[in-house]
């Protein structure tokens, strides 16, 4: 695929209430997974929460013909720049448009003096950990996380999500 049909651009207050559906359509990615069907029926990042991150800045919309197909919502913590969600539209998905939100969100965190991209994903999901390796993520050991990513995990485990499936993924940059 070409990306002549689309771009990426800075997240603002109109898009907050178009991203819900977006990550709804790729969670349908998880019903051709094996145990983790019912992902693509579990909660989304609401538009209010949107809202908290595009005010902070750190939320890109992939658009084309100035429609959003995706985005990237990430959070500055001490050393990192952690990606809390990735999602492109079902029907767009495999086309590169999820590598070139990674690339812009690793691009502000090179020029904001950001150490690394971080994030927890599932394990040997091919849109997930995999996909994360291939773009140069390494897998972290879960009993030697730094702790801010340990407390994201202990919560994903305690809000039902499945210990023996995540993982956390860094980039040093």
């Amino acid at each position: 695929m070409t990306y002549a049909d689309t771009s990426i651009r800075l997240a603002n207050d109109a898009d907050a209430s178009l991203l819900p559906a977006i990550e709804r359509s790729a969670g349908e990615a998880f019903r051709s997974v094996s145990g983790l069907e019912w992902i693509a029926d579990d909660d989304v990042l609401t538009a209010e929460i949107q809202q908290i991150f595009i005010a902070e800045g750190t939320v890109w919309v992939a658009e084309t013909r100035g429609c959003p197909i995706g985005f990237i919502t990430t959070q500055i913590y001490d050393d990192a720049l952690h990606i809390l969600e990735l999602a492109v539209e079902q029907s767009r998905q495999g086309q590169g448009v999820g590598r070139q939100l990674v690339k812009t969100a690793r691009e502000f965190a090179v020029t904001h003096n950001i150490d690394a991209l971080t994030l927890t994903t599932f394990r040997n999901v091919p849109f997930n950990q995999l996909f994360y390796q291939k773009l140069g993520f390494l897998t972290l050991d879960s009993d030697n996380l730094p702790s801010r990513l340990a407390e994201t995990m202990k919560a994903e485990i305690e809000n039902g999500l499945p210990a023996d499936r995540r993982c956390a993924m860094r980039m040093h940059l």
